[in-house]
């Protein structure tokens, strides 16, 4: 990858815990490898799993207490930490060694820092056993030869659409097949149809697009066809300049509410979608639990509702498997666990980040990183999940690309572009000069080898 080592952004970080760790904090991996991996199902053993907003957020729970019943000897303690401040307060703790013996790691952008802080044990030889796996993805996870966390669960982005709104207004549904000029000719025709149907043309919109910079420019990195290696990491945007004319074609048409608007009012994507204001909406599959609660607790409205692909690329062909973007969240373990905690650690990772996981996970309707049919099978059995095959084939079946790549950079380069995406969507800068200005600003930071 053609970064540097250490970006500016991220050394203080890194160094800090480094640091401390070098003064008997954290330890290394190497360190915890030496204690014995051999797992003793009769050995009564504690363990303790980090989590966030646990009275919201049953996963953590759930996992734990799952595993303590197919491991009665093994007792698996929730730590709970702030869900805003998650990184900050972990840093800490890994800081001054007092990391929980499992961990999430919220997504791919800090996995690198994660990894290179000595703060997390060497979890290869659990990497090694899904080799060859089609059910699993570990792409990114491999770091200097090894691995140092694997993931549990993995949000895909996919299109939800209001199928009421598309049968009453004649329109015909999203397909495996659409591409993003397919998507703009439907919310065309949705425009002109809906309020013959009923729905009032001024607060009611063919699809509404959140104003996050993911929207755009997590699918351009997805769907352009080249590595992120060449074109994200090289400070190249120039493949974001399409996705955003479009992006900006459907503001000036109407087919959205405009960015402006959407930033500004803090309009929530979930009531967007929910109260039947639009009726398509990309998203990533967590919202599948969120609007299946939602309906059953009158918070929304109840329709009928599925889920296709994110449509494609249509500058290129149209590949044989959907492509889209997604970020897992990971498992890892502490450097500091040896013995037979650090061996029931790894009982807890492999069995979290496998089927018996993913199964738990399915039940709560969240999307977990391993799927295979019997836990497809199980995400779509709750009432009021879409159950057609084609919602269970956009889910399932999809070439998955990172949000981001996974590189000392690219936290500087994300947030870079977070200002970059702004400036576009209000039209304060045209896309072409928006992204120019980026890669000088990139350029600027110092991340980038000459």
């Amino acid at each position: 990858m053609n970064v540097k080592t250490v970006t500016k952004a991220l050394a203080v970080t890194t160094a800090g815990i480094m640091l401390l760790a070098g003064c008997g904090g954290g330890g290394s991996s190497k360190q915890a490898s030496s204690g014995s991996d051999g797992f003793d199902s009769k050995a009564k053993t504690t363990i303790t799993f980090a989590g966030w907003s646990l009275d919201m957020t049953p996963e953590f729970k759930t996992l734990a207490d799952a595993f303590h019943k197919a491991h009665p000897n093994v007792t698996v303690n929730v730590k709970q930490y702030s869900a805003d401040d998650y990184d900050k307060q972990l840093t800490a703790d890994i800081s001054s060694g007092a990391q929980p013996d499992v961990f999430p790691i919220k997504n791919m952008l800090k996995y690198v820092t994660y990894s290179d802080s000595q703060g997390l044990a060497d979890i290869s030889d659990i990497a090694k056993s899904y080799q060859g796996n089609k059910y699993i993805n570990l792409d990114g996870y491999e770091h200097n030869g090894k691995y140092f966390a694997l993931p549990y669960r993995s949000d895909t982005w996919v299109l939800f659409y209001n199928k009421d709104m598309f049968k009453k207004a004649g329109v015909e549904e999203p397909n495996a097949k659409w591409t993003w000029d397919d998507y703009t000719k439907a919310a065309k025709e949705l425009k002109e149809k809906l309020p013959a149907a009923g729905y009032d043309a001024n607060s009611v919109y063919p699809m509404y697009m959140h104003n996050w910079q993911s929207v755009v420019q997590s699918f351009a990195l997805a769907q352009c066809g080249k590595s992120a290696d060449s074109t994200f990491l090289k400070a190249d945007f120039s493949y974001m300049e399409p996705f955003y004319k479009r992006a900006l074609e459907w503001q000036k048409d109407k087919y959205t509410i405009d960015w402006n608007t959407s930033f500004t009012n803090k309009v929530q994507y979930q009531a967007q979608f929910g109260t039947q204001k639009a009726a398509m909406m990309p998203m990533g599959t967590w919202y599948a639990a969120t609007l299946v609660s939602q309906q059953q607790s009158g918070e929304a409205q109840k329709f009928s509702w599925g889920m296709a692909p994110a449509p494609q690329n249509p500058d290129k062909k149209l590949p044989k498997t959907p492509i889209t973007f997604g970020s897992p969240t990971s498992l890892a373990i502490s450097s500091k666990s040896s013995g037979q905690k650090l061996a029931a650690a790894k009982e807890f990772v492999k069995w979290a980040t496998g089927q018996g996981g993913a199964l738990e996970l399915a039940k709560l309707s969240t999307t977990p990183a391993y799927i295979d049919d019997k836990v497809t099978e199980t995400f779509f059995s709750p009432e009021g999940m879409a159950s057609d095959q084609a919602s269970k084939d956009a889910w399932s079946k999809h070439d998955m690309k990172m949000e981001a790549p996974v590189a000392t950079a690219t936290d500087t380069i994300n947030s870079i572009l977070k200002d970059t995406h702004s400036s576009i969507m209000t039209g304060a800068k045209s896309p072409s000069d928006g992204l120019k200005e980026a890669t000088q600003n990139v350029k600027d930071q110092g991340v980038l080898d000459e």
